[in-house]
């Protein structure tokens, strides 16, 4: 199976995104995309699904190739069931087990199968089409930013899952781990044009280093010689006379040449006076109805304090975020705030920009004079460091993608001079060269960040501590997020070999194999009885007493299925213990 882009080209607006891009891809391949905010990366995914159409140039997909596509912001109805979106795209030929469904639903954190998506968050929306895209038949697979929304078990359950993946993998991530254990092939879209590496990402970081510096050179050499023909077309009319054809043909095709220079983001902020008392919480404690998200909960954040919030979605992070910014109120204990703060807040969406604004008066609304540690500059000149360039500072913000919108959203926020930082999920939909951008500011800022996020790699370079949230209150670990991973990951070895299961070093046992083989036997037979009772049913209308009979082994077949259901779940969960 292979996807071929043969010579295309494609335009957003008057944006330039594919320029004669050729590159294939095949069933062998697990292909990570990576690219500036803007450049086209979802793009490209929907010319290859045929959401879009190039200008010109071929794209060839091999015939009867069956493709899964995760988008950015899936879309469902309202009137289906979760379990029934997932089972969708069952068919006689490649049939979805409702067990199936309902395990990838569960380890996805969507356990309420009968319930429709009216209700769902965009997270949990995108979960539901991961599940569904996973669960489906494919010969290739194709997912835009599939870790985003994922708490940590979940990522490290679907990095394990396409690493097994034995068909092509296309796919759109900023989690730099997940490209590194998942991809064998890298593919980057720079300035319209595509360059594929046969590396992972480590070895891709190498060569494209390589590749800058080649370019960098010849860009050197080829400017050298257009200055020099400049000069020459610029001597006198009696001189010109006597210049050749092709020279003067070769000056003019050096004179098309447009050098494309790679433009450094970078920010400074100006440091702001910050007193001693910071941000204190004594005792606190948060509820919302009957669930409690943290109870008697204390700490005391310093000046060089760089702390990664981590817990399963759901767990009060954002809430947390919230009381800090006077949002949310706890529901006891005590608050303290310094007088000093400076708070900048990096929320989790970009929703609330006004889509008709301009990106130049979005910026100008908070200020037009900016402050940094190399003078002051104006609100042009730092969206520029933020490359975003004269023609897109004028466009409205409808028309930015959604990287750049987050992008735009932390503009915003640097430019205030903040004395602290809370950025809740900051790496979602951004591309990770703005990433390495943050980081390094984060390094040099002097004042404490609280961070809540997902990306691994994020908080491995940041952090300096964690604050973990656990049964309903939130602990801290003066540990690397990598560390604290791999310290749950003993714990739940040392749980496992105390209750008589082996840990994940050891083969798989057969035990356990063939009962699960057995369950899932028993499952196909409890559905098809199940089935069967239903058109019984429908013939025993007049008869009560069979009627009540059949209703009570439905039941009863209902029972059975369900608890062979849960066991499966909990050996798939066992299975995770092993290589």
């Amino acid at each position: 199976m292979v996807i071929s882009f043969d010579h295309v080209n494609f335009k957003y607006i008057d944006k330039l995104l594919l320029d004669n891009a050729s590159f294939s891809v095949t069933e062998a391949d697990k292909v990570g995309i990576i690219g500036v905010n803007g450049t086209g990366k979802t793009t490209l995914l929907k010319l290859i699904i045929g959401i879009e159409k190039p200008i010109s140039g071929t794209i060839i997909k091999s015939g009867g190739m069956i493709i899964n596509y995760l988008p950015q912001e899936p879309k469902f109805s309202e009137e289906m069931s979760l379990l029934d979106i997932v089972m969708a795209d069952s068919t006689k030929e490649h049939p979805i087990e409702e067990y199936e469904a309902k395990s990838i639903l569960s380890k996805l954190g969507l356990s309420s199968y009968d319930s429709t998506t009216v209700n769902l968050s965009g997270g949990q929306k995108k979960r539901l089409a991961l599940a569904k895209v996973l669960v489906s038949y494919s010969d290739f697979l194709i997912l835009d930013e599939p870790t985003n929304h994922l708490d940590n078990d979940m990522i490290l359950w679907l990095e394990k899952y396409l690493m097994k993946f034995k068909k092509g993998l296309l796919m759109v991530t900023h989690d730099r781990y997940f490209l590194q254990r998942v991809c064998n092939k890298m593919l980057e879209l720079d300035y319209g044009k595509i360059y594929v590496y046969d590396a992972n990402y480590e070895n891709f970081l190498v060569l494209k280093a390589e590749r800058l510096e080649n370019e960098k050179k010849e860009q050197q050499k080829l400017k050298s010689i257009l200055k020099k023909e400049t000069e020459w077309m610029h001597r006198g009319v009696e001189a010109r006379r006597t210049k050749s054809k092709s020279r003067i043909e070769r000056f003019e095709k050096l004179s098309e040449i447009s050098f494309h220079e790679s433009k450094e983001m970078a920010f400074s902020s100006k440091e702001t006076y910050l007193g001693k008392t910071l941000i204190e919480i004594k005792h606190g404690s948060k509820s919302f109805g009957d669930l409690q998200l943290f109870n008697n909960v204390s700490f005391s954040l310093k000046r060089n304090d760089v702390i990664g919030i981590v817990g399963d979605n759901g767990a009060g992070k954002t809430t947390l975020f919230k009381i800090l910014m006077k949002e949310e109120s706890l529901d006891s204990g005590e608050l303290i705030l310094g007088e000093t703060l400076k708070i900048g807040y990096f929320s989790q969406n970009a929703d609330w920009i006004d889509p008709e604004i301009r990106v130049i008066d979005y910026i100008k609304e908070e200020q037009n004079i900016i402050e940094t540690l190399e003078g002051t500059i104006t609100a042009s000149e730092l969206l520029e460091r933020f490359l975003f360039d004269s023609e897109l500072q004028y466009s409205k913000v409808k028309m930015l993608s959604g990287g750049e919108k987050r992008r735009l959203q932390l503009v915003r926020i640097l430019m205030k001079n903040p004395n602290v930082l809370l950025l809740d999920e900051p790496t979602n939909d951004l591309d990770i060269y703005t990433i390495e951008i943050l980081e390094d500011y984060i390094e040099s800022f002097k004042g404490p960040v609280l961070v809540v996020s997902h990306d691994r790699y994020f908080l491995d370079k940041i952090c300096n501590q964690l604050l973990v949230y656990e049964s309903q209150t939130i602990k801290p670990y003066l540990l690397s997020f990598s560390e604290f991973l791999d310290q749950l990951q003993k714990q739940k070895n040392t749980q496992s070999i105390s209750k008589g299961v082996k840990p994940k070093d050891n083969k798989f046992p057969a035990k356990l194999r063939n009962e699960q083989m057995k369950l899932e036997e028993d499952i196909k037979f409890y559905e098809i009885k199940l089935q069967e009772l239903e058109d019984l049913k429908k013939e025993l209308t007049t008869d009560y007493v069979k009627l009540m009979e059949s209703e009570e082994e439905k039941q009863e077949i209902e029972t059975k299925l369900d608890e062979a259901i849960t066991r499966v779940l909990e050996i798939e969960e066992i299975k995770e213990q092993y290589k």
